[in-house]
């Protein structure tokens, strides 16, 4: 009987997944599809859910009430067939660890890759304005200790990222990283990095454990923002 996943180390992705994933966007029909599904499960499914278990302890430490079922958690092979009746397979993967809070504003966080990227960090699914009043609101009662936070994102190679008001609606704030944020109709907090050679071996779990682990202050404040009605 073989291990279970949770049991089995991640050692990386397979070598084979880069071009795999690219080829998808000219090979992924239904007449492709069973040759392409036993492909996609060793080089993506089985890795990816690895990777899953090997991060769900430093996700729990930034967040206790995090989602962590698998179902939940990393996404399957196939499309949307409501918006891919074409293409059944995915030609990218991810990895969520949310809040099980509500049908919006729902903090938590992320590892996405396709076939020449990947990305973690921090995402709120469903955003609103509503929500954003709330961050806005705490960040404005709460400057200094946001302001260390967000500054302390650029040590990491982190990035605030979405977007803004066309006019500049905190003149006032003299701080530029707190008046920066302000200024954001959404955002996600997030490192972009080309495939290197860290995906083909457990550095890339190691870079994206220690990534979240160092976002707990920030994720704390974005919590509590959203937790206050």
């Amino acid at each position: 009987m073989s291990a279970p996943y949770s049991a089995m180390p991640f050692t990386g992705f397979p070598r084979g997944f880069v071009d795999f994933l690219f080829s998808l966007q000219f090979n992924n029909t239904i007449d492709t599809l069973p040759e392409n599904k036993p492909v996609y499960k060793q080089l993506i499914t089985e890795p990816l859910t690895l990777l899953f278990h090997a991060l769900t302890q430093p996700a729990l430490s930034v967040s206790e009430t995090l989602i962590t079922k698998p179902s939940k958690c990393v996404s399957t092979m196939y499309s949307d067939m409501r918006f891919s009746r074409t293409t059944p397979l995915k030609g990218y993967m991810y990895i969520r660890f949310r809040e099980p809070s509500g049908e919006k504003d729902i903090l938590g966080l992320y590892f996405d890759m396709g076939c020449d990227y990947y990305s973690y960090g921090i995402r709120i699914y469903k955003q609103t304005s509503a929500g954003m009043d709330r961050i806005r609101e705490n960040i404005l009662n709460n400057s200094g200790v946001f302001a260390r936070e967000l500054e302390d994102l650029n040590k990491i190679g982190m990035t605030i990222i979405g977007d803004k008001f066309a006019k500049d609606h905190y003149l006032e704030i003299n701080n530029e990283t707190i008046r920066d944020f302000l200024n954001r109709k959404n955002f996600y907090i997030g490192r972009d990095c080309p495939i290197n050679e860290s995906v083909y071996n457990d550095e890339l779990r190691d870079e994206i454990a220690a990534a979240f682990i160092r976002l707990k202050g920030i994720y704390g404040l974005l919590k509590k923002s959203l937790s206050e009605r």
